[in-house]
């Protein structure tokens, strides 16, 4: 029998595709409201370290977010950091932060914030491929810098997390800005971590890196930073967070902390998916202005050339930090 095809049948236009929610977290509790409000994905920090940047959290810490992921299948993304300041590590601090990443991968991590940068404000290639290797070698390894040349745990993500910033904002040399993606691909990293924006039809890629758009980032700015950018994900912080007592204000060791808010999260996902239907293409944000949110776009700019950042990148002019940090 032939099958018949009404003319005036229409099809209907695949629903668009929000930019992802990547909630930072310090606590199994946040790491719990940011699933249910919504979070495609969570890195998590040692618990009360968010004041310094964030630190390696413990496995204990680890495999319970893991637990509170499993059901929704939201990525947990540890953070690897042995200490606040700067990233320019000594052969010691390696070899812990490799240790710290052999302990996550045992009770089951697969996704690493990482980054090591020189004393002349260039990555430290040598130092990062060490604790790559770590992060990718096959269960039960030691892991090494050498293992790069193996095919290792393909299933592993490595991010380059906002160390990278503080490389970018020191040059507007586009030729090393080229170079230092390329580093970072040859190194195997999947995703930066930075307060830079990625381009919608090429998905924030460039030569197989994604895009995490970071700083500042919140539910009142996300749709500007969708519109303008293009961005397809989009990590928060601050901005899902709530100050939470820890006692009585009278008590001898009373304390509060940030703690994730389901309903914030809830409130910026639902922000990402109304940019979406929107469908606005770059540039074009409507009544959603930077006039409107108060800020100057010159303002607070991490790099001191946002054009060579953007076609360094492969990235639309308007794909540059638009908030202070």
């Amino acid at each position: 029998m032939r099958e018949v095809v009404l003319e005036d049948e229409v099809k209907e236009d695949p629903a668009p595709t929000p930019a992802i929610l990547e909630a930072c977290c310090d606590s199994r509790e946040s790491v719990r409201n940011a699933v249910a409000g919504g979070a495609s994905r969570v890195e998590v920090c040692g618990r009360g370290s968010l004041h310094c940047g964030g630190l390696t959290p413990s496995p204990t810490l680890v495999s319970l977010c893991l637990g509170e992921c499993a059901a929704s299948a939201v990525e947990v993304v540890a953070l690897v950091r042995v200490r606040g300041g700067d990233f320019v590590y000594c052969r010691e601090e390696v070899e812990e932060m490799c240790a710290e990443i052999r302990s996550l991968r045992k009770v089951g991590c697969r996704a690493f914030a990482l980054g090591c940068l020189a004393g002349d404000g260039g990555v430290d290639l040598e130092a990062t491929a060490t604790l790559v290797a770590a992060a990718r070698a096959p269960a039960g390894a030691a892991g090494g810098a050498g293992d790069l040349e193996l095919e290792g745990d393909g299933d592993v993500v490595v991010v380059f997390h906002r160390a990278v910033d503080e490389v970018l904002r020191r040059t507007t040399d586009l030729q090393k800005m080229h170079r230092l993606v390329e580093a970072l691909r040859r190194l195997t990293v999947n995703r930066i971590l930075s307060s830079g924006g990625g381009q919608t039809a090429r998905g924030g890629r460039r030569h197989g890196v994604a895009l995490c758009l970071a700083g500042g980032v919140t539910a009142a700015s996300a749709p500007v930073l969708v519109a303008d950018t293009g961005a397809t994900e989009l990590h928060a912080n601050s901005a899902l967070t709530e100050e939470v007592p820890r006692g009585n204000p009278v008590d001898l060791f009373y304390a509060s902390e940030r703690v994730v808010s389901e309903s914030k999260c809830r409130s910026f996902v639902v922000e990402l998916e109304a940019a979406a239907r929107r469908g606005a293409a770059p540039g074009d944000h409507g009544a959603l202005t930077l006039e409107r949110l108060d800020l100057d776009a010159n303002a607070g700019s991490f790099f001191p050339d946002p054009t060579a950042f953007c076609s360094a990148f492969a990235l639309p002019k308007t794909a540059w930090p638009l908030l202070p940090l």
